[in-house]
């Protein structure tokens, strides 16, 4: 059943690439998110850059291991659960926040769907591994 997750996980990497070179807020005012995070550190596009490029290496390395440890679903969970948050919070943008894209909003899909696959995934693997018997007084 493990091997059918690593088979979402590629098509999902490919979607964080393609996503993150598209101007998730208007354009004019904010390009992409490599453009944002170029133009100085400190700023949240930094970190939302740092956070999509680790995302996208560990969705690249579930797709190719069908059998991973725990802790790799659950790190993708939590870096597209923070990926979905940050594009819906859209931090630094000023007190006016701007609308998101459609690039935006299919970037907000790919987060919420990445991090309920992700879950799914945890929970599969937490079912399945063998629990430590405990023998009765």
């Amino acid at each position: 059943m493990n091997e059918g997750f690593a088979r979402w996980y590629a098509p999902l990497a490919v979607m964080c690439i393609v996503l993150s070179f598209q101007p998730l807020l208007p354009a004019d005012e904010f390009g992409t998110l490599w453009e944002m995070a170029g133009r100085g550190s400190g700023n949240p596009a930094a970190m939302g850059a740092v956070l999509m490029t680790v995302l996208i290496l560990l969705l690249g390395y579930a797709s190719f291991r069908p059998h991973v440890p725990t802790w790799i679903p659950a790190a993708i969970a939590v870096l597209s659960g923070l990926i979905a948050v940050m594009l819906l919070t859209r931090p630094g943008t000023g007190d006016e926040k701007p609308e998101l894209t459609s690039f935006g909003d299919a970037a907000v899909a790919v987060a919420i769907c990445t991090f309920v696959l992700a879950v799914s995934h945890v929970t599969r693997l937490r079912r399945r591994s063998p629990r430590p018997r405990t023998m009765a007084p």
